[in-house]
C-alpha cells in the first residue's frame, strides 16, 4: 500500500514565498497530473489591487507568522 506524504498546510493559509513577497492565501492543497509533490493555489493582491492566483510547489511556501498575517 502507497501511503501519501501529509502536507502541513491546508486551504485558508497564509503562506509567503520562502524568497519573500506578499502574504497569500492557499486555495487548494494537493497533488497535480504534471509533476510530483504537493502543489498549491494561492492569491493575493497585487500593487494595484489586482486578485492574483499562481500555483506553487509546496517547497517553495512557508507560513506567515501569525502576528504578520493580521
Amino acid at each position: 500500500m502507497l501511503l501519501s506524504k501529509r502536507t502541513p498546510y491546508r486551504g485558508g493559509d497564509v503562506l509567503t514565498l520562502k524568497s519573500g513577497g506578499r502574504a497569500m492565501t492557499a486555495t487548494w492543497v494537493g497533488p497535480v497530473v504534471f509533476a510530483p509533490g504537493t502543489w498549491l493555489i494561492c492569491q493575493w493582491f497585487d500593487d494595484d489591487g489586482e486578485l492574483r492566483q499562481e500555483m506553487f510547489p509546496e517547497t517553495m511556501l512557508e507560513r506567515v507568522p501569525k502576528a504578520l498575517a493580521a
